[in-house]
């Protein structure tokens, strides 16, 4: 026997449109969500039922694309189609905005916050920025060059910063910021990046229905091929060379056995799936799609429970650092808050 985790509804809530993105901070005390139609939301106490809800930006013309909380949870920053990234301070009794950059005619998509240290890279079409918080100044500018920046990942150990777009990925060692380390070339363009958690492997999501993964320091890397659609969506676990990509309606499994990574794939989904993430600490999978149902996959292999309730469909998922508590937002702006059952003993 083994102990059986499920989940059950905690609470919900509800913005005007389309959940662009939610995010837990890393001490689980804040959970914040943006939307299509503008809106950026912070949650404080938000591992208690009595979570307070504060509305940081309302609805309007434009809207947020990206967030994240910095390292510390101290910070909370927004950016969005109207050209701009706001940066709360959430530690104050009422978050205090402490940086508002405007980028005229420029649609902020993407922005990553350094693994430990009080810096956010922004994307800004062609250009990275690296803003340092606590000196309230820009301390580097990168430049892409080939395209317009497609996605940004820092490595777990804060000294390299990972950027897709066309032609692949390029890495930047911050203290040589005039060029990159090094060009992770991949056909076509890549959609996506993304570091496993011991950093030793980084792999893309590319557009021409491929996924790429190198070796950090050893290449060159495995090009995995026949995906049935562009691979925007990926996804590793902690703890273990375990990577999910989703694609259409299915989800490709790689996990790394010996010298070889081999494949499954999960079929459950009906429609497009638009989320994935690894339950923290865990092999635990939730995905979610079109069908309006999260799935949640034992071991990346098979359903272990269905999670309902987001009735226009599941636009993006993100799970508690501690794995306590699963948040799902909707196509409709629908958001869902799953928390984890005490286990029991089952089968399985």
């Amino acid at each position: 026997m083994s102990a059986l985790i499920t989940f059950r509804k905690q609470a919900q809530d509800q913005l005007s449109d389309y959940v662009r993105g939610v995010i837990w901070s890393s001490n689980g005390k804040y959970l914040a969500a943006i939307s299509a139609a503008g809106e950026a939301v912070l949650w404080k106490e938000a591992e208690s039922p009595q979570r307070v809800r504060l509305d940081l930006l309302t609805a309007g013309d434009f809207s947020c694309d990206c967030l994240g909380f910095s390292a510390n949870s101290q910070f909370l920053a927004v950016g969005g189609q109207a050209g701009k990234v706001w940066v709360w301070d959430v530690l104050q009794d009422v978050p205090k905005l402490v940086l508002e950059q405007v980028y005229p005619s420029v649609w902020i998509d993407h922005l990553a916050w350094h693994p430990v240290e009080e810096r956010v890279a922004i994307a800004t079409h062609r250009q990275v920025q690296i803003w340092d918080l606590q000196h309230q100044k820009q301390t580097a500018t990168l430049e892409f060059e080939s395209s317009s920046v497609l996605d940004l990942a820092w490595h777990p150990a804060g000294e390299y910063l990972a950027v897709s777009g066309h032609g692949g990925v390029k890495i930047w060692d911050l203290q040589t910021p005039e060029m990159p380390l090094l060009l992770f070339e991949v056909p076509g363009a890549s959609l996506t990046c993304r570091w496993s958690a011991d950093g030793q492997y980084l792999a893309s999501g590319n557009l021409d229905r491929t996924l790429s993964v190198l070796a950090w320091e050893k290449p060159p890397p495995w090009l995995m091929q026949g995906f049935p659609g562009k691979v925007s969506h990926i996804t590793w676990a902690d703890g273990a060379a375990l990577l999910a990509a989703a694609c259409v309606d299915g989800i490709t499994v790689w996990r790394r056995e010996g010298g070889n990574w081999n494949s499954h794939v999960l079929t459950e989904h009906q429609g497009f799936v638009n989320a994935i993430a690894f339950q923290p600490q865990t092999q635990l999978l939730a995905s979610g799609g079109e069908d309006q149902r999260v799935l949640l996959w034992k071991g990346a292999k098979k359903v272990n429970q269905t999670l309902k309730g987001l009735s226009a469909g599941v636009a993006c998922l993100a799970w508690h650092p501690l794995g306590h508590y699963l948040v799902g937002g909707g196509m409709d702006g629908q958001l869902m808050i799953w928390c984890m059952d005490t286990p029991s003993k089952g089968f399985g």
